[in-house]
């Protein structure tokens, strides 16, 4: 039994030691910036960095050229996500999406939630018309890849891979001559809905440069996330065995604001940063 209780002890002792407290900060606009020159300020600085600035990735969709979206993303962006929906009769949540995930072929799938049966997939019609408009293809070539889809057999969601390429400019223009409503996010997180009579059809996610800097103070890990469209936001993870404690709030926004200082962010909306305390998991 001693043995035991010692195992256990041992063992809850080591839990403990490893837990870390955290704060997590809402993101927050704090106006336009030069990204570029965060970017050349975060490596003078010394700091280390990680993230997406460059939009170099292979598994993100090349949007080709739409003058609006340039406009909207002026430091560059790419499309990860793309979904078209189908909204006749009882198909609800139905949607074809277009995604590249963790590598350089596109995946098509098809979320048909409340049908499981492939007799019950949308209009063939629809299918070819969707398939069609967004890789480019010829009535064979979608006819090629919508069998390919059915083989997949019955299930609420069915996805195959292709070498295939989104036309994204024609995606684009055929969701603005079709809806009668958008919804855009902004923000460190950015998409946008379609909707046509109050019924979506279609949704996508953007990605747009966007940096991590880090920098070590007192054992704990700060964290400022900084994305071209001039949101951030500060994360801090406390060091090893930091359960339960917590940072003096002058301290670590001292932190923050030599952060933004050397970054040439402006350090006054330090103060209007916000975060939730997290205590560990014990």
């Amino acid at each position: 039994m001693g043995l035991i209780v010692l195992f256990y002890g041992g063992f809850a002792a080591v839990l403990i030691g490893s837990d870390q407290a955290s704060y997590n900060g809402d993101e927050l606009y704090v106006g336009p910036i030069d990204f570029d020159s965060v970017l050349a300020k975060a490596e003078d600085s010394g700091y280390d960095t990680d993230g997406d600035a460059r939009l170099t990735e292979s598994n993100l969709i090349e949007p080709g050229d739409v003058e609006v979206l340039e406009e909207r993303f002026e430091n560059g962006y790419r499309v990860h996500r793309v979904a078209l929906y189908y909204n006749e009769n009882s198909y609800e949540n139905t949607y074809l999406e277009f995604c590249k995930y963790d590598g350089p072929e596109l995946v098509i799938t098809l979320w048909n939630p409340n049908h499981s049966d492939t007799s019950d997939f949308p209009d063939d019609s629809w299918m070819l018309e969707i398939l069609g408009l967004s890789l480019g293809l010829n009535e064979t070539g979608s006819q090629e890849l919508l069998g390919r889809l059915k083989l997949e057999g019955e299930k609420q969601y069915v996805h195959i891979s292709t070498n295939e390429s989104v036309d994204f400019p024609a995606v684009y223009a055929y969701l603005n001559q079709n809806n009668t409503n958008t919804v855009v996010e902004s923000g460190m997180w950015n998409d946008e809905e379609f909707y046509r009579d109050g019924k979506q059809i279609g949704y996508i996610a953007y990605i747009i440069p966007e940096i991590s800097v880090g920098t070590s103070h007192q054992f704990n890990r700060y964290t400022l996330h900084v994305s071209s469209s001039g949101f951030v936001r500060a994360d801090i993870l406390m060091h090893r065995a930091s359960s339960g404690k917590k940072i003096p709030e002058e301290e670590y926004r001292a932190v923050f604001k030599e952060m933004f200082e050397k970054l040439g962010l402006p350090a006054e909306k330090v103060d209007e940063l916000e975060f939730e305390y997290s205590p560990g998991v014990w």
